[in-house]
């Protein structure tokens, strides 16, 4: 069947391949096939494992490739007892028909286990060379044609298994494209998203799936097509069907995964190839064949008449862009200032775009919503999300400016919104500080602010963060430098909306910062979520995802999401604890700080003794739990960091 597409492969492989250069690969000492000493004694760890391919051909239907590896230090390494080697050849675009992408056919895999039984012929030259000479021809497959002018491809999956003196061998990924017979670079890829892509958002991508055996992409994009798996399992169905149902604001533009590259030199084509099963992974409601949703298209060939390369792409950044234009509008300034009768006075001014205050009263009708959260405590609110058993008192929720119309208690004070809170259960230390989390959702069309109707679209604004003290003095404020939200934002997205729908939508940004890095800039914390995201948690159940110090470790850890501490935290600051209460960790039940926050990712079970032998109360009474707080001493072994979290004090 391949053999009658030879002469048109042919012709697209002639035409691509004047803007490859063609160069042999030989061993370091100059002779093909011969590879020096890598040098150095072999490497006594191993935290990575480094691929260098040095020849790779197919000679009458079988592959074999030599290849060296090496460790973190650029060391040999000797003695890899098991690894998997596979195959795979791939058809250009529009081999197979007009419009066609490119496509890898799988011809399959060998696993060599040395301890065990290995199907080709494996040499470990015991100097951090390898070779492995296939088992399988590929001119006998009886699914796949195998055509050696095609670019062809061999994957390695290095296995986790001990070296034979016991050193330690992470599962690694390596894989090579090449010209069968000479073993030249391909004139042509289909590597369209980088690993560092994925793993903005999932650390390790190979966390993933498959129990942490494949941590590149190119891996994944090889194995999971056509033939080789199932219908709607193909790798570009999967990945955008198990992606496009997330609530992550970075996917709405393509671009946050088809980035450029130096690795992704194809990474283009999710705009210059529309396909109908490309398409049809995010546009599920679509039929083409059916002509449901679409009008009729039986094939690909009509797809780029329409869909041309620079109309795609902007549909679908447009969204993102506009945002960002209309965000940029507007900003917010906001003073809180305590009185001595227990209220505060919040005053907010609305900005221009250089950060000049104008009256508010011109730009009211385009305000869908202007929401305020105001608590006391910001180490430790006391103020809950419906009532606290501390204080008795909840959180203050007031919009100051709903569709458009002021609300009441809000009057607009040359140009300014002034609200009054009702009086604040304010006491001393931490909880002479109250601060206010403010969000604002203006009205918009396109990349203009408009004023709001019914049926209006709407985005949000910059959030806003106010202190303020009944003393005058200097407020307390939460520590910033656990996570900074730009780790959320990797996944998330610049303009990623939070709570929008039920909350005006607070986006994150220098407004909401209080404190600076070393080079001067804003950290932007996540200390103003603490507002609603109060020690006793949020709704009248389910209190356990409630408190902040364990909410997003218990979401993101239900998602699959949370595999590394690093992935949100740049550091732990341990003392933040001295200054922490009783964190409701079930519906009327209270646990000490330290071990709410650790049992919100482990099983108390699995911690491995007794919590209450080290000072804990596990869901027990409040007072009794908050008169604990202190009393825990996990840190008198234990000295997590974001790298280790498991780490002691020796």
């Amino acid at each position: 069947m391949m053999n009658a597409q030879t002469t048109k492969i042919a012709l697209l492989l002639a035409a691509s391949a004047v803007t490859m250069a063609l160069t042999g690969c030989g061993g370091s000492d100059g002779n093909d096939g011969n590879p020096g000493e890598p040098g150095g004694e072999p490497a006594p760890a191993i935290q990575t494992l480094n691929f260098t391919f040095d020849k790779s051909v197919i000679t009458n239907g079988v592959p074999s490739v030599e290849f060296t590896v090496t460790n973190e230090d650029d060391l040999p390494v000797v003695g890899l007892q098991k690894m998997r080697f596979a195959a795979a050849q791939l058809i250009p675009q529009g081999a197979t028909g007009a419009g066609n992408a490119s496509q890898w056919q799988y011809f399959g895999d060998e696993t060599c286990d040395v301890a065990a039984t290995c199907p080709g012929t494996f040499v470990d030259k015991k100097n951090g060379h390898y070779s492995y000479t296939f088992n399988m021809n590929l001119t006998a497959n009886a699914k796949i044609t195998y055509n050696d002018q095609l670019a062809q491809r061999v994957l390695i999956r290095a296995y986790n298994t001990p070296l034979p003196d016991g050193t330690q061998v992470p599962n690694s990924n390596a894989f090579v494209d090449f010209t069968a017979d000479t073993g030249a670079a391909a004139t042509y890829s289909r590597k369209i998203v980088a690993t560092e892509s994925c793993n903005t958002c999932h650390q390790d991508l190979a966390n993933v799936k498959h129990g942490g055996a494949y941590s590149d992409v190119n891996y994944c994009a090889t194995c999971h097509t056509a033939g080789k798996v199932g219908v709607g399992k193909e790798f570009n169905v999967l990945v955008h069907a198990k992606h496009k149902d997330l609530t992550l604001g970075s996917l709405e533009s393509c671009q946050s995964c088809h980035a450029a590259n130096d690795a992704t030199p194809d990474w283009g084509n999710w705009s210059r190839i529309p396909t109908a099963a490309t398409c049809g992974s995010c546009h599920s409601t679509v039929d083409f064949a059916a002509g449901k949703g679409h009008s009729q298209q039986l094939d690909n060939s009509n797809c780029i008449a329409c869909h041309n390369s620079d109309w795609t792409a902007e549909l679908h950044t447009s969204k993102t862009a506009d945002k960002k234009a209309v965000i940029a509008q507007l900003g917010m300034q906001a003073t809180l200032v305590g009185q001595a009768d227990d209220t505060a006075v919040l005053t907010v001014s609305i900005l221009d775009k250089d950060g000049n205050a104008i009256d508010a009263a011109t730009v009211q009708d385009k305000i869908k919503r202007l929401e305020t959260v105001t608590n006391v405590g910001p180490n430790f609110p006391i103020m809950g999300y419906n009532k606290s058993p501390g204080s008795g008192a909840a959180k203050i929720a007031k919009d100051l400016v709903k569709d458009g119309a002021l609300q009441a208690d809000v009057t607009l004070v040359d140009g300014k919104l002034v609200f009054t809170t009702p009086a604040l259960p304010f006491g001393a230390g931490d909880t002479d500080t109250a601060f206010t989390f403010i969000g604002l959702e203006m009205c918009s069309t396109g990349t203009s602010l408009t004023a709001c109707t019914a049926d209006s679209v709407t985005t949000s604004m910059k959030a806003e963060l106010a202190f303020g003290t009944k003393s005058g003095n200097a407020p307390s404020m939460r520590h910033v430098n656990s996570v900074n939200f730009s780790t959320c934002q990797g996944c998330h997205s610049d303009t990623f909306e939070i709570h929008k729908g039920h909350h005006a939508g607070f986006v994150m940004s220098e407004q909401v910062s209080h404190a600076k890095d070393a080079n001067g800039k804003p950290i932007v914390g996540v200390d103003a979520c603490v507002a609603c995201h109060t020690p006793d948690g949020t709704y009248a159940s389910g209190a356990n995802k409630g408190g902040f110090e364990m909410k997003l470790h218990v979401v993101h850890g239900e998602q699959g999401v949370i595999k590394e501490c690093t992935q949100c935290h740049n550091d732990f600051n341990l003392d933040a604890f001295k200054v922490k209460g009783a964190l409701a960790t079930s519906a009327g039940k209270y646990t000490t700080p330290i071990t709410a926050t650790c049992t919100s990712c482990h099983a108390p079970e699995s911690i491995g003794h007794g919590l209450e032998n080290m000072g804990a109360i596990v869901n027990g009474d409040y007072v009794q739990a908050n008169q604990a707080a202190q009393s825990e001493t996990c840190f008198y072994c234990h000295k997590p960091t974001p790298t280790d979290h498991t780490q002691v004090k020796m």
